[in-house]
């Protein structure tokens, strides 16, 4: 083959390869990175199987995916997810275990990081709800020589943790007005909560702060 000739191919060469990345770029595609636990699962997504360990990233069309992630002697775990072009989604999550075996396939370390990954996410949300709905959370604890407004458990709804109440404990009786008129200063209305006056009076250790 002359140099001419091998000149030609070569810069047909590059041209296709120039013109296989553009196309490649231009194709809609999106990516699921898979945190889960136990540690290998079976992924369906909208029929297709892969065979998946945590931490894998699957790429996928942009869109609604329907997907069920299943182990053996776990419960399968499906949802529907929508993934924008160029979006990369995470799916945590930790399937739920049916026998002591399945258990065990939990205590592993990468496992164990996941289900942690998880309480966190959900003690997250968790506060984040209770901040929407009990705003006056956001300024507690307040403290006064007299009296601390404090969160406590709400007596109405006993069993309910996602329920608060407001506690005033009060180391002078004769601060009550005073820690009324604080709660309103910050911008609250003690009618909007489950409000609690407690007599610390007679207990003289008892101090704000303490």
């Amino acid at each position: 083959m002359s140099s001419r000739s091998i000149i030609k191919f070569c810069v047909a060469a590059f041209i296709l390869l120039i013109i296989g990345l553009i196309v490649y770029m231009l194709i809609p595609r999106a990516s699921l990175l898979f945190s889960v636990a136990p540690e290998n699962v079976i992924v369906t997504i909208n029929g297709h199987d892969h065979k998946i360990e945590t931490g894998k990233t699957i790429t996928v069309a942009p869109g609604d995916l329907s997907i069920s992630v299943s182990s053996e002697n776990f419960d399968t775990y499906t949802t529907t997810v929508t993934v924008k072009n160029g979006e990369e989604k995470e799916l945590l999550l930790a399937l739920k275990p049916q026998t002591d075996a399945a258990k065990k396939l939990l205590q592993t370390p990468k496992s164990q990081e996941i289900i942690q990954r998880i309480a966190n996410v959900n003690m997250k949300k968790f506060s984040q709800q209770l901040l929407k709905d009990y705003p006056i959370l956001s300024v507690l604890p307040l403290k006064d020589k007299f009296y601390t407004v404090t969160s406590c458990p709400s007596q109405v709804h006993v069993n309910d943790l996602t329920k608060v109440a407001i506690c005033v404990n009060l180391f002078n009786l004769q601060a009550k007005q005073s820690a009324i008129d604080d709660i309103s200063n910050h911008g609250f209305n003690i009618d909007d909560y489950e409000l609690y006056f407690v007599d610390k009076s007679y207990d003289p250790s008892a101090q704000a702060g303490d």
